[in-house]
């Protein structure tokens, strides 16, 4: 009886050792999981904000002319920005168009850009895309996001909420993101401003006439997006 009882003693603790261990374990493992995907949210996050400084940086002021009037192609709104970029790619070569523009899908809002090359300056002023076109999500289940542009008037710099590269001829001096979303451990809540080297195209560098359809060139860039 004796030994039949220190049998079931032994049992009961090994038993209870066994759960203790395998909840240590499961909780380590989750643990690891959660670290896991908070370091990919992490690198993904960092990446996408790379990516936008890096396009943002490389906008060109690209003159083109129509109707005998010289602009620059850039326009941005508050919730969306389409520019060229000189970084271009290596299968094309030549310059870049660059859009950022937000996109509803299952009820989620995210950040998309939607690169195309090459910028031909009879599809820009037609609106058409080049050859090379590629859309991609920057960052998903944004609750808010917006554009700003910096401008100088005379002596004093101001933001602005809108920006016409066919009103100003130039692009801006600098651009704001500003945007409420949960992207890892960066703050909920974050702003960054990044600066342009170029905003101006060189006098001597203004382009020959391109020809382009003039109703297109009225349309609203942006309309795709907002469909």
């Amino acid at each position: 009886m004796r030994t039949f009882l220190e049998l079931i003693i032994s049992l009961t603790i090994f038993s209870l050792v066994a759960v203790i261990a395998y909840a240590t374990l499961n909780l380590g493992a989750r643990a690891a999981d959660r670290g896991e995907a908070r370091t990919v949210d992490n690198q993904r996050s960092r990446a996408a904000i790379a990516l936008i400084a890096r396009h943002v940086k490389s906008a060109y002021p690209l003159a083109l002319q129509a109707d005998g009037e010289t602009f620059v192609y850039f326009f941005g709104e508050p919730d969306a920005v389409s520019f060229i970029s000189a970084g271009g790619r290596p299968e094309s070569g030549g310059l870049e168009k660059i859009t950022y523009f937000l996109r509803e899908r299952r009820g989620q809002r995210g950040l998309w850009v939607r690169t195309s090359a090459p910028a031909l300056p009879a599809d820009l002023l037609d609106d058409r895309e080049g050859g090379l076109v590629q859309e991609a999500q920057v960052l998903p289940e944004v609750e808010s996001l917006t554009w700003e542009y910096l401008g100088k008037d005379q002596d004093r710099e101001e933001w602005h909420e809108s920006w016409s590269g066919k009103d100003e001829r130039k692009l801006p001096l600098a651009i704001r993101l500003s945007w409420k979303a949960q992207l890892g451990e960066l703050p909920y809540e974050w702003q960054m401003d990044i600066p342009l080297h170029v905003y101006q195209p060189p006098p001597d560098l203004l382009g020959a006439p391109q020809s382009g359809s003039g109703t297109a060139r009225r349309r609203r860039f942006f309309s795709r997006e907002r469909q």
